[in-house]
Protein backbone atom coordinates (compact mmCIF):
# COMPACT_ATOMS: atom_id res chain seq x y z
CA UNK A 1 0.00 0.00 0.00
CA UNK A 2 2.79 2.49 1.02
CA UNK A 3 4.41 1.71 -2.43
CA UNK A 4 1.50 2.37 -4.20
CA UNK A 5 1.16 5.43 -2.29
CA UNK A 6 4.80 6.42 -2.79
CA UNK A 7 4.61 5.76 -6.75
CA UNK A 8 1.51 7.73 -7.01
CA UNK A 9 3.13 10.91 -5.12
CA UNK A 10 6.68 10.17 -7.78
CA UNK A 11 4.37 10.68 -10.28
CA UNK A 12 2.20 13.81 -9.21
CA UNK A 13 5.57 15.38 -8.61
CA UNK A 14 7.03 14.75 -11.74
CA UNK A 15 3.97 15.92 -13.78
CA UNK A 16 4.11 19.04 -11.71
CA UNK A 17 7.87 19.21 -12.57
CA UNK A 18 7.11 18.65 -16.03
CA UNK A 19 4.10 21.28 -16.24
CA UNK A 20 6.08 24.32 -14.47
CA UNK A 21 9.33 23.80 -16.59
CA UNK A 22 7.18 23.68 -19.64
CA UNK A 23 5.68 27.52 -18.04
CA UNK A 24 9.28 28.66 -17.21
CA UNK A 25 10.01 27.41 -20.55
CA UNK A 26 7.13 29.27 -22.45
CA UNK A 27 7.40 32.60 -20.15
CA UNK A 28 10.88 32.85 -21.03
CA UNK A 29 10.58 32.78 -24.64
CA UNK A 30 7.65 35.53 -24.24
CA UNK A 31 9.73 37.14 -22.34
CA UNK A 32 12.10 37.40 -25.26
CA UNK A 33 10.17 38.19 -27.73
CA UNK A 34 9.12 41.40 -25.75
CA UNK A 35 12.69 42.31 -25.16
CA UNK A 36 12.99 42.06 -28.82
CA UNK A 37 10.14 43.97 -29.44
CA UNK A 38 10.86 47.35 -28.22
CA UNK A 39 9.22 49.76 -30.78
CA UNK A 40 10.95 51.54 -33.36
CA UNK A 41 14.32 53.36 -33.16
CA UNK A 42 14.90 57.29 -34.57
CA UNK A 43 18.38 57.53 -35.95
CA UNK A 44 19.75 61.11 -37.09
CA UNK A 45 22.67 60.44 -39.54
CA UNK A 46 24.25 63.58 -39.60
CA UNK A 47 22.86 66.54 -38.43
CA UNK A 48 19.05 67.00 -38.06
CA UNK A 49 16.85 69.42 -36.17
CA UNK A 50 15.35 68.19 -32.78
CA UNK A 51 12.21 69.56 -34.28
CA UNK A 52 11.86 66.81 -36.51
CA UNK A 53 12.83 64.06 -34.25
CA UNK A 54 10.27 65.48 -31.75
CA UNK A 55 7.53 65.45 -34.81
CA UNK A 56 8.62 61.88 -36.10
CA UNK A 57 8.08 60.45 -32.12
CA UNK A 58 4.38 61.78 -32.17
CA UNK A 59 3.00 61.34 -35.43
CA UNK A 60 4.65 57.54 -35.92
CA UNK A 61 3.50 56.30 -32.25
CA UNK A 62 -0.22 57.75 -33.61
CA UNK A 63 -0.07 55.59 -36.91
CA UNK A 64 1.52 52.35 -35.76
CA UNK A 65 0.95 51.86 -31.85
CA UNK A 66 4.71 51.60 -30.84
CA UNK A 67 6.90 53.06 -28.65
CA UNK A 68 9.15 55.34 -30.22
CA UNK A 69 13.14 56.06 -28.96
CA UNK A 70 15.46 58.60 -30.35
CA UNK A 71 18.84 56.74 -30.27
CA UNK A 72 22.03 57.70 -30.57
CA UNK A 73 22.80 59.50 -33.53
CA UNK A 74 25.35 58.76 -36.18
CA UNK A 75 28.34 60.76 -38.00
CA UNK A 76 27.68 63.06 -41.59
CA UNK A 77 27.58 59.64 -44.12
CA UNK A 78 30.43 60.69 -46.21
CA UNK A 79 31.23 56.74 -47.13
CA UNK A 80 27.90 57.07 -48.81
CA UNK A 81 28.83 60.13 -51.16
CA UNK A 82 28.53 59.63 -55.11
CA UNK A 83 30.91 62.94 -56.43
CA UNK A 84 29.74 62.11 -60.28
CA UNK A 85 26.36 62.46 -59.11
CA UNK A 86 26.62 64.92 -55.98
CA UNK A 87 24.14 63.13 -53.97
CA UNK A 88 24.68 59.65 -51.67
CA UNK A 89 23.69 56.30 -51.82
CA UNK A 90 20.68 55.45 -49.58
CA UNK A 91 21.56 51.69 -49.82
CA UNK A 92 25.30 52.51 -48.10
CA UNK A 93 23.75 54.27 -45.36
CA UNK A 94 21.04 51.66 -45.02
CA UNK A 95 23.99 49.04 -44.45
CA UNK A 96 25.76 51.40 -42.02
CA UNK A 97 22.26 51.80 -39.95
CA UNK A 98 22.49 47.98 -39.81
CA UNK A 99 26.00 46.80 -38.41
CA UNK A 100 25.32 49.18 -35.98
CA UNK A 101 25.35 46.55 -32.65
CA UNK A 102 23.32 49.19 -30.49
CA UNK A 103 20.02 49.02 -32.60
CA UNK A 104 19.55 44.92 -32.99
CA UNK A 105 16.87 44.81 -30.02
CA UNK A 106 14.72 46.95 -31.93
CA UNK A 107 11.68 46.24 -33.93
CA UNK A 108 12.36 48.74 -36.66
CA UNK A 109 15.22 51.43 -37.47
CA UNK A 110 14.34 54.74 -39.12
CA UNK A 111 17.59 56.46 -40.19
CA UNK A 112 16.96 59.92 -40.97
CA UNK A 113 19.45 62.26 -43.38
CA UNK A 114 19.37 65.94 -44.67
CA UNK A 115 21.04 64.84 -48.07
CA UNK A 116 19.65 64.18 -51.57
CA UNK A 117 19.33 60.62 -51.89
CA UNK A 118 19.76 57.87 -55.22
CA UNK A 119 20.06 54.61 -56.16
CA UNK A 120 21.50 53.58 -59.16
CA UNK A 121 18.09 52.99 -61.45
CA UNK A 122 16.48 56.56 -60.03
CA UNK A 123 17.47 59.88 -60.39
CA UNK A 124 16.72 60.23 -56.95
CA UNK A 125 14.52 58.58 -53.72
CA UNK A 126 12.99 59.62 -51.07
CA UNK A 127 14.03 57.03 -48.70
CA UNK A 128 14.56 53.36 -49.16
CA UNK A 129 13.48 50.20 -46.85
CA UNK A 130 14.72 46.70 -45.86
CA UNK A 131 13.15 44.33 -43.69
CA UNK A 132 14.01 46.20 -40.42
CA UNK A 133 15.75 49.38 -41.21
CA UNK A 134 14.68 52.46 -43.38
CA UNK A 135 15.91 55.68 -44.25
CA UNK A 136 14.22 59.19 -45.14
CA UNK A 137 16.06 62.15 -46.93
CA UNK A 138 14.59 65.37 -45.76
CA UNK A 139 16.34 67.33 -48.57
CA UNK A 140 13.73 67.50 -51.41
CA UNK A 141 10.62 67.77 -48.70
CA UNK A 142 11.51 71.24 -48.39
CA UNK A 143 10.19 74.35 -50.14
CA UNK A 144 13.67 75.55 -50.39
CA UNK A 145 15.12 72.83 -52.87
CA UNK A 146 12.87 74.10 -55.16
CA UNK A 147 13.21 78.02 -54.72
CA UNK A 148 10.16 78.00 -53.08
CA UNK A 149 9.36 80.07 -49.71
CA UNK A 150 9.82 77.57 -46.84
CA UNK A 151 6.45 76.45 -45.73
CA UNK A 152 6.85 74.54 -42.18
CA UNK A 153 3.49 72.91 -41.77
CA UNK A 154 3.89 71.43 -45.43
CA UNK A 155 7.39 70.45 -44.42
CA UNK A 156 6.45 68.66 -41.53
CA UNK A 157 3.00 67.05 -42.98
CA UNK A 158 6.01 65.69 -46.13
CA UNK A 159 8.47 64.17 -43.05
CA UNK A 160 5.48 61.90 -41.39
CA UNK A 161 4.70 61.06 -44.65
CA UNK A 162 7.95 59.46 -46.20
CA UNK A 163 8.21 58.23 -42.50
CA UNK A 164 5.38 56.08 -42.65
CA UNK A 165 5.62 54.99 -46.34
CA UNK A 166 9.34 53.53 -45.57
CA UNK A 167 8.61 51.87 -41.98
CA UNK A 168 5.29 50.66 -44.01
CA UNK A 169 7.50 48.20 -46.21
CA UNK A 170 9.47 47.26 -43.07
CA UNK A 171 6.77 45.20 -41.87
CA UNK A 172 6.06 43.99 -45.49
CA UNK A 173 3.90 46.55 -46.96
CA UNK A 174 4.34 46.92 -51.07
CA UNK A 175 3.54 49.94 -52.88
CA UNK A 176 -0.49 50.61 -53.13
CA UNK A 177 -2.56 51.52 -56.48
CA UNK A 178 -4.56 53.90 -54.03
CA UNK A 179 -3.04 57.25 -54.49
CA UNK A 180 -4.77 58.83 -51.56
CA UNK A 181 -2.93 55.35 -49.50
CA UNK A 182 0.31 56.28 -47.99
CA UNK A 183 2.23 52.99 -49.67
CA UNK A 184 1.30 54.98 -53.00
CA UNK A 185 4.71 55.22 -54.94
CA UNK A 186 5.65 58.88 -55.09
CA UNK A 187 7.06 59.77 -58.03
CA UNK A 188 7.13 63.42 -57.27
CA UNK A 189 6.21 65.99 -54.42
CA UNK A 190 2.74 66.09 -55.71
CA UNK A 191 2.11 62.28 -55.32
CA UNK A 192 3.51 62.46 -51.47
CA UNK A 193 1.23 65.85 -51.02
CA UNK A 194 -2.19 64.32 -52.40
CA UNK A 195 -1.77 60.87 -50.41
CA UNK A 196 -0.97 62.30 -46.99
CA UNK A 197 0.45 59.83 -43.96
CA UNK A 198 -2.85 57.65 -43.15
CA UNK A 199 -3.14 53.71 -44.59
CA UNK A 200 -5.94 52.65 -46.58
CA UNK A 201 -8.47 50.28 -45.19
CA UNK A 202 -6.53 47.16 -47.50
CA UNK A 203 -2.55 48.33 -46.32
CA UNK A 204 -4.48 48.81 -42.78
CA UNK A 205 -5.36 45.69 -42.32
CA UNK A 206 -2.21 44.04 -43.63
CA UNK A 207 -0.32 45.66 -40.88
Amino acid sequence: MSVMIEKRLLMMILSAFILLSGLLFTTGLFAKEREQEIGIILVATGTIDKEVTDWLKNDLNRVFHKEITVGKGLPEPVYAFNKKRNQYLSTAILKAIMDQKEYPPYEKILGIVDHDLFVPELNFVFGEASRKVAVISLTRLRQTFYHLPEDQNLFHQRVSTEAVHELGHTYGLGHCSNPRCVMFFSNSLMDTDRKGSEFCQRCKAKL
